[in-house]
């Protein structure tokens, strides 16, 4: 097939999990023979790439009509958000672009991973010619203009005014298709978006993310302490300060060692929370062999995330190394963890549910030793081949639908 990925994040241009998977699927589609291209955003003019070959992918790298790229959103002025989406819904100049990009390539087949940063026009664009397409659904983009449904700190219960109204949007885009479906790598970020919006009216599917990770390069070490681990933003939606309120009051009667891997936000606050503890250690951002090193030398992940996690990346990557996982009990987290076999589950944002599951852990650590060996028994669920072969059968259905199901 000739299939066009669309990503307004894509390496190098990535702050997280969505477009690494976009990058690790076009990969191995090409790697099985496919032609492919991607079209995502370029940050700067330097940066625009019109259909060259990169890594046997053909890019698109363009910039789009919006007053700032889609990378630089979360440092942009709070006056600027609503023209950007506003732009991002409606302006036609992003229609055009991607209309270019199509008849350039010609392709027989649409994926869209990331479609906010390019344009939703985009899409009448892409229905209008009758092209079949798959929806990867990443997060709640379709019914949340933040794409996380999550505010202030908190889990939203319902639409507000606005995302109310982009949903009606988007869905009268997606109702111009012939041949659409949606595929979602957990199951509960598939039901959780089903209350907002009607995929359920449509093919859809929840297959994970055919991914391939980078091994470590350093070999696994023995300690006389548990290494606890959280990689990851650091951001209030992830819970880092649950976890390390937990760890400092843990630290008085237990010896462990806490690595915090990863950049954000909140970083500057959550360094300043506890200065000086001999428990406590922040690596900052770090490249993606570094961050397999660290799982390699690891006893157990944490993932205190108190917003609905769709299919985090970090911890399919730490049970293909055997590395147990402590993980809050929300979005698609307890679909990768199994309490008391390859980890254990926690309330989200309760200070006192993590503090007694990582007190449990550490009263009684050799229970880590037959977590590790039931994790690596795991790591045929995430075999890259399986999982892409999934998704092409599943691309296949959709192009041969004669109508909308």
């Amino acid at each position: 097939m000739r299939i066009l990925l669309i990503a307004a994040l894509y390496p190098p241009n990535a702050r997280g999990g969505a477009e690494n998977s976009a990058a690790n699927l076009a990969a191995w589609l090409a790697g099985q023979g496919h032609e492919v291209a991607v079209l995502t955003g370029a940050r700067r003019d330097d940066e625009i790439l019109d259909g060259e070959i990169v890594g046997g992918l053909r890019i698109w790298r363009l910039r789009t009509a919006h007053l700032y790229p889609a990378v630089e959103a979360p440092d942009a002025p709070l006056w600027q958000k609503p023209i950007w989406h506003l732009q991002d819904h409606f302006d036609p100049r992003n229609r055009r672009l991607v209309a270019r990009v199509l008849d350039a390539f010609r392709p027989d087949f649409v994926g869209v991973h990331i479609i906010q940063g390019i344009g939703y026009a985009a899409l009448a664009e892409i229905a209008d010619r009758d092209l079949p397409t798959l929806v990867m659904l990443h997060d709640l983009g379709l019914a949340c203009i933040r794409m996380s449904m999550f505010r202030s700190g908190e889990n939203c219960r319902r639409q507000c005014v606005g995302c109310r109204l982009s949903a009606r949007y988007k869905l009268s885009l997606i109702r111009r298709f012939r041949r659409v479906g949606f595929n979602s790598p957990s199951e509960a970020n598939l039901a959780a978006l089903a209350a907002f919006f009607p995929v359920s009216q449509y093919p859809h599917a929840s297959i994970p993310n055919p991914n391939h990770y980078l091994p470590p390069m350093v070999a696994r070490t023995g300690s006389d302490r548990v290494r606890l681990l959280y990689v990851g933003r650091l951001h209030r939606s992830k819970g880092v300060e649950i976890l390390l309120d937990a760890a400092a009051s843990l630290a008085r009667s237990h010896r462990f060692q806490l690595a915090i891997v990863g950049g954000g936000v909140e970083e500057a606050r959550l360094r300043a929370r506890y200065p000086g503890a001999a428990w406590l250690r922040f690596h900052g951002q770090v490249s993606e062999t570094e961050v397999a090193d660290h799982m390699q030398n690891a006893d157990l992940l944490c993932v205190p995330s108190v917003w609905r996690e769709n299919w985090p990346g970090v911890v399919v990557r730490a049970q293909s190394l055997g590395l147990p996982v402590l993980g809050s009990r929300i979005g698609g987290i307890p679909e990768l963890v199994e309490p008391g076999v390859t980890g254990d589950l926690a309330a989200p944002g309760d200070r006192r549910d993590w503090e007694a599951a990582l007190g449990r852990i550490l009263a009684e650590p050799e229970r880590l030793t037959a977590w590790r060996r039931n994790a690596e028994a795991t790591r045929d669920r995430f075999d890259q081949d399986a999982l892409g072969q999934r998704m092409v059968a599943f691309m296949r259905a959709i192009a041969a639908a004669p109508k909308r199901l």
